[in-house]
């Protein structure tokens, strides 16, 4: 039995980050009601296997249906379509980053929401972390001093293979920007929340190392599985890796290597 107060949640997304989000979920106090997957066999069978009330066939069930929130966790190009849909129906967005793969498609989200009174938001997660907490609270502390310079690195290994892949290599679906898009914007959050001072201009170079990669995952793989596909090669356009130096509102300058290769 729910009281009045809790909020009733959906799932937008059943891979492993919807999962991370119905989880969160449920510990926050929610009532996660349904979800929606790749398909509507998909959807049921996540539904039996969370043990929630509706197995969503599409987006447009989740607009119509009684609810405070919903939490997109599907491909990025989805996102703003998605989010813009459930907020004009009057429910909040918790949203996996980017809130869009453009400049445009994020005003246009930021506008929906500004137009419709409700929230759109991106959970940064490592802020919750307690190495993050700690630090925050320690460098933001009198005692710490001024900032002087500010660097950093993110590293991941899961696409070192060139017989890897993921949607998130594929424009269409993940959006121009891969490595610094999918992960460097973590950095580049942590690096303002903790320091208080906001990234105000940079330069930057990206590469693409593997020029060619397996045009699909094979069936069932999860989204950051390191299975190698033996699918058709394509080319690549999206960056591996990324090379930041910018300088903050309060003149402190920094660097950043971003990397799925490392």
């Amino acid at each position: 039995m729910t009281s009045a107060t809790t909020k009733r949640v959906a799932v937008l997304g059943a891979g492993m980050i919807g999962e991370v989000h119905r989880r969160a979920a449920v510990l926050a106090g929610a009532e996660v009601v349904g979800v929606l997957a790749s398909s509507p066999e998909r959807s049921r069978e996540v539904a039996a296997a969370w043990g929630v009330e509706r197995a969503f066939a599409d987006v447009d069930e989740v607009a119509a249906a009684d609810l405070d929130a919903v939490h997109i966790c599907t491909p990025n190009a989805s996102h703003v379509p998605f989010a813009v849909q459930l907020m004009e129906a009057g429910k909040h967005v918790l949203c996996e980053k980017p809130l869009g793969v453009s400049l445009e498609d994020a005003r246009h989200a930021a506008a929906v929401a500004q137009r419709t009174g409700v929230v759109n938001t991106m959970p940064f997660a490592y802020r919750f972390h307690p190495m993050a907490r700690e630090l925050r609270a320690r460098v933001q502390a009198p005692a710490f001093g001024d900032v002087n310079l500010v660097h950093g690195t993110y590293l991941q290994d899961w696409l070192l293979s060139p017989l890897s892949t993921s949607w998130r290599v594929d424009p269409a679906a993940g959006g121009p920007s891969r490595a610094f898009g999918d992960i460097g914007s973590h950095w580049c959050d942590l690096v303002e929340w903790v320091t208080g001072d906001r990234i105000a201009s940079l330069v930057a170079t990206t590469s693409i190392s593997i020029k060619q990669r397996p045009a699909a995952l094979p069936a069932g793989a999860a989204a950051f599985s390191t299975v190698e596909s033996d699918a058709p090669l394509v080319d690549v356009t999206t960056e591996d890796s990324a090379i930041i130096l910018f300088r903050t509102e309060a003149d402190v300058a920094g660097s950043a290597v971003i990397t799925q290769l490392a």
